[in-house]
């Protein structure tokens, strides 16, 4: 990463010795990160049960801490030629004809992650995350519980084993 280099679209991937339960053994998709003003974004492996009355039919997800209370609709899609992810938020008054074409994608987050400037770059040095390309089984996730875990095998052995290890060392 080079100092001011914008990172939306990328992947953050919490490090094994990221301790905040906030961000412990997540995935985040960046949706916005602009050096001058900070960044946001949305867990993406941490599903929640819900079950919408009338809306929309869409997986649920914890989103990060600010803003918690509030539900996001939103639709990742991957796409081809050029490889890249979509990502379109959508707002409580829209009706359901803006949504067309986003419907694959579609999931709700209650809240999202957000950095203040300079915070994430921050963290980023700090090796807090590992700051990964996105994929297609990333994006589409088909399962969060063990997405972390298969990413930190794939990292190396030094990972790996540090993924392995207990969330309470004291069980070790």
């Amino acid at each position: 990463m080079k100092v001011g280099e914008n990172l939306t679209g990328s992947l953050l991937v919490a490090h094994p010795d990221l301790r905040d339960p906030n961000f412990r053994r997540t995935i985040i998709f960046l949706s916005q990160h602009i050096p001058e003003e900070g960044a946001t974004g949305f867990v993406l492996n941490r599903p929640i049960p819900f079950e919408a009355d009338g809306g929309p039919k869409a997986p649920a997800y914890f989103g990060g801490p600010v803003e918690a209370g509030k539900m996001l609709l939103t639709s990742l899609q991957w796409r081809e030629n050029p490889s890249m992810v979509a990502f379109r938020a959508f707002n409580g008054g829209e009706e359901d004809e803006s949504r067309r074409g986003w419907e694959d994608g579609l999931r709700l987050f209650t809240g999202y992650s957000g950095w203040s400037v300079g915070q994430l770059e921050q963290e980023l040095e700090q090796n807090a995350w590992l700051l990964l390309t996105p994929t297609r089984e990333l994006i589409e996730m088909k399962n969060p519980d063990t997405a972390w875990k298969n990413i930190m095998r794939a990292s190396g052995p030094f990972f790996h084993l540090l993924s392995d290890a207990p969330e309470d060392p004291r069980q070790n």
